[in-house]
């Protein structure tokens, strides 16, 4: 007989390289989600932590306390995957922007939740709405909007809220690009008034058509980041080649220091200091 997954309540985060990362399976993310854009105040908003920003977190402080602050932070890519699952948290999975939108809106569906979907290119947030409720029977869209091209700090939402207090959405999904979104969510979370925000970087262009998925055989052995950076070598070639290597580099590097027997102040190994 099967393990049964852990419950919500019971699952504990994990840090890997610093970095939060909750071990939940694709059905236990979305419904925790779903719980809590029905049952409790607005503000919660989650991330979908991958390699990428766990490395971008080394050298943002303002980056690790964002996802430290989230509802959930869920391992979207199969490297934290498999490191959670060698923990011992064997039911953990990849939840990726674009498997998570329909799964939350079938999930909620029957309970009248309501979309508004939040980022990319003009025109792109409408029709990923429109290809959800397409994919998804009974999924409610109510609203879609691109934000400015402008820096973070002097970005208004003035035409946002009143969008959001007009459409009442229990979930707002946010297209900004990680690490920009965990930023912007963390610091609008509490003037918005949505019960719950998801990151889901470049999901939106995945789900309208703007640009080609990986073969599902190629996301299931952790090298949907190949088909990618083939797509788009000069957009993400940074991001995959560098970012893994340090990535792979840091994870080393911690075995290392924690293999490597602490000093006395003496000049020796105290593994050796009988």
């Amino acid at each position: 007989m099967a393990a049964r997954a852990p419950s919500i309540g019971a699952l504990r985060s994990q840090r890997v390289l610093g970095q939060r990362v909750d071990p939940l399976s694709k059905a236990h993310a979305a419904d925790a989600v779903v719980e809590r854009a029905f049952g409790r105040e607005p503000g919660a908003y989650v991330c979908l932590t991958n390699v990428h920003t766990t490395v971008a977190s080394q050298r943002s402080p303002a980056l690790r306390a964002a996802v430290d602050d989230a509802f959930l932070s869920v391992p979207d890519g199969m490297p934290l995957t498999w490191i959670l699952r060698r923990r011992g948290h064997v039911h953990t999975e990849k939840v990726t922007g674009i498997e998570y939108i329909p799964l939350v809106a079938s999930k909620g569906a029957d309970l009248g939740m309501r979309h508004f979907f939040y980022g990319g290119a003009p025109g792109v947030a409408v029709r990923a709405g429109l290809r959800l409720v397409d994919l998804v029977p009974g999924a409610q869209v109510v609203g879609a909007a691109s934000p400015p091209f402008a820096q973070t700090p002097g970005w208004t939402t003035e035409d946002l809220q009143q969008e959001l207090r007009r459409t009442r959405p229990h979930i707002l999904w946010v297209g900004l690009g990680a690490p920009k979104q965990e930023l912007w969510m963390a610091a609008r979370a509490g003037e918005l008034g949505v019960p719950v925000m998801i990151g889901v970087g470049a999901a939106f262009d995945y789900l309208a058509g703007e640009k080609a998925h990986a073969p599902t055989f190629l996301r299931h052995v952790g090298l949907e980041w190949l088909f990618r950076l083939a797509v788009e070598p000069k957009r993400l070639w940074r991001r995959y080649l560098v970012g893994n290597s340090t990535f792979l580099w840091l994870l080393v590097r911690q075995q290392l220091s924690r293999a490597t027997p602490p000093r006395d102040p003496r000049g020796w190994s105290r593994r050796d200091d009988r």
